[in-house]
């Protein structure tokens, strides 16, 4: 497991500067358009602009990071261009892929919601209005176009963190958790890409980034978060999902990134869990998974795989926005700051000690019966192996039985913990 120490201030700004360099390299030239993977042709909204115009906004609004890198990156000039793919009905067409839906129309409100957060203009009420059209005012589901007949997870959660941010039919947002809600698995109580997927981790994020935006109460995610926590892998890493869906005769396939999603969902969070778990997100993001060698059109960026020689700009974009969101939520330098680097750091050593509780009884039960033993060795041999046999005697005792008290309040500890786990589960 990798060490879980706090980056430092110098590390994370290289980290975001080199990230930025590389979202300002990969703009369509000539315009304040980004592609949806570098060296592409073609400008798109979804998947590329959208991406890089959230990613700039989080960086400028930081207050810490050297905004002079995106000084000729024109917010003004990316909104009028991505109103530009704006439909009569209201929608936004992808770009990445040859149909207009929910989710380029979700994600672009919320982009143009991060550049003028103000009372929605006529194209942004369009959309709003277009998206009311995907929701089935039964259930609360939506789909990717309107009166579709496969609802899914991912347009369900953009589209109520739209409505979240615009402030919009605050009735349609209550239908559309309520069948969130529903679709939670009654097992992990994680989401799947729909209502009969398996869960995943990338999904489940969405769903808890949306759910905040909305103020649901925590209690009604709570153990989704767990779920959440528990999926991280041992480098830091959460794995990355494939949602795929069918439009206009065509299947589209989305790949979403646990890492980005699960250290945006966990980034405000102030439990031991969450923070330590993106503690490890962070330090696995900015010390092993980013590309800061090598050719310069790969430098600052992420792969979405290991093996993959393709640099997404949606990827970059989404990390820097997890890392922005995660370095901002934490306190101001000082004391603060220092007060929640050592609670982490005696949390986790005290959490090493509840996953090592059998461990040290046995230990520390093995080593009482040491001591017990040395009492009826032979003196001679006992005196030239311990010396003074009785001050090592008593002190490996006290010792060993002290030790196997403390494993057996953490076993005890470790146990209620489990129980209690189970009890809300049922």
């Amino acid at each position: 497991m990798p060490r879980r120490r706090w980056p430092t201030e110098a590390e994370l700004n290289r980290s975001l500067t080199l990230a930025a360099m590389w979202l300002r390299r990969h703009r369509m030239p000539g315009m304040q358009a980004w592609p949806v993977s570098a060296g592409g042709s073609d400008p798109s909204l979804w998947g590329g602009t959208v991406d890089a115009v959230c990613a700039v906004t989080a960086l400028r609004r930081s207050g810490w990071f050297d905004v002079g890198v995106l000084d000729d990156v024109d917010l003004g000039a990316a909104k009028r261009w991505a109103m530009t793919q704006q439909n009569r009905d209201g929608s936004f067409r992808s770009g990445e892929f040859a149909f207009s839906g929910a989710e380029p129309t979700a994600w672009t409100l919320i982009a143009l919601h991060q550049i003028t957060p103000d009372e929605p203009s006529r194209e942004v009420r369009s959309a709003l209005a277009y998206l009311e059209s995907c929701i089935d005012l039964n259930d609360g589901s939506v789909s990717s176009a309107p009166h579709g007949d496969l609802p899914r997870t991912m347009p369900s959660a953009l589209t109520l963190w739209a409505f979240a941010l615009w402030r919009h039919q605050e009735d349609l947002r209550a239908k559309i958790v309520s069948y969130l809600l529903r679709c939670q698995d009654n097992s992990s109580h994680g989401w799947g890409v729909t209502s009969s997927a398996r869960p995943n981790p990338a999904t489940t994020a969405q769903v808890l980034v949306a759910f905040q935006a909305a103020r649901v109460s925590e209690d009604d995610y709570r153990l989704a978060v767990e779920y959440l926590v528990d999926a991280q892998r041992d480098s830091g890493r959460w794995p990355n999902s494939l949602d795929e869906w069918a439009a206009a005769r065509l299947t589209n396939k989305c790949a979403n990134s646990g890492t980005a999603w699960s250290l945006l969902a966990l980034a405000k969070r102030r439990d031991h869990r969450s923070r330590t778990a993106c503690l490890r997100a962070v330090n696995y993001l900015i010390g092993s998974d980013q590309t800061v060698s090598g050719p310069a059109a790969d430098r600052g960026s992420w792969k979405l795989y290991d093996d993959g020689a393709q640099r997404h700009v949606w990827l970059t974009g989404q990390i820097i926005v997890a890392l922005a969101a995660w370095r901002n939520a934490l306190p101001p330098e000082g004391f603060h700051r220092d007060g929640v680097r050592l609670t982490t750091w005696l949390l986790t050593a005290f959490d090493f000690l509840v996953s090592r509780a059998p461990l040290i009884s046995t230990l520390g039960v093995l080593g009482a019966v040491v001591a017990l033993t040395i009492g009826n060795t032979e003196t001679g041999l006992r005196y030239q192996i311990f010396g003074d046999g009785v001050t090592f005697r008593q002190s490996l005792l006290t010792s060993g039985l002290g030790t196997a008290m403390l494993g057996a309040l953490t076993w005890l500890y470790r146990g209620t913990k489990t129980w209690r786990t189970r009890r809300r589960q049922d």
